[in-house]
């Protein structure tokens, strides 16, 4: 898109120097008429000046252009660099969730076994207390 833009200034701006060298000679031509006394050097001068003139507007419109494409440049840049952060992102926590769920298999795991050891805990005690109760009560 933006090289049919450039391509539409482009020609602008060329169509604007023709336009203009064209209006300048008119200009020098109806002048002409209206005074005698204008010369030749005079009208050329005249043209001259504004060949200048649209050549100078031609090169501000290209200036112009070309900025506005380094912008489009360094946009682009900018938003492959944000495609390629948002992928790294995404692979991090891909990553970081693997590991947590490593982890948490670790612990339920450990959890457990610790649960079967103070259930054990409880089961002997428990058996002590029942078998101590008993025995008084014979």
């Amino acid at each position: 898109m933006s090289i049919e833009f450039v391509s539409v200034m482009s020609s602008a701006a060329a169509i604007g120097a023709v336009t203009s060298a064209i209006a300048a000679f008119f200009q020098a031509q109806r002048n002409r008429k209206h005074k005698s006394q204008e010369t030749l050097e005079d009208r050329i001068n005249k043209l001259t000046d504004a060949l200048r003139e649209s050549s100078h507007l031609v090169t501000e419109v290209e200036k112009e252009i070309q900025s506005r494409q380094q912008l489009v440049v360094e946009l682009k840049n900018d938003a492959e660099k944000y495609k390629n952060l948002v992928s790294i992102n995404q692979e991090q926590v891909d990553a970081v969730a693997q590991l947590l769920k490593g982890e948490l298999r670790k612990e339920g795991s450990k959890s457990f076994w610790k649960g079967v050891a103070v259930n054990f805990v409880f089961f002997i005690l428990g058996s002590g207390v029942s078998l101590a109760l008993s025995a008084g009560s014979l």
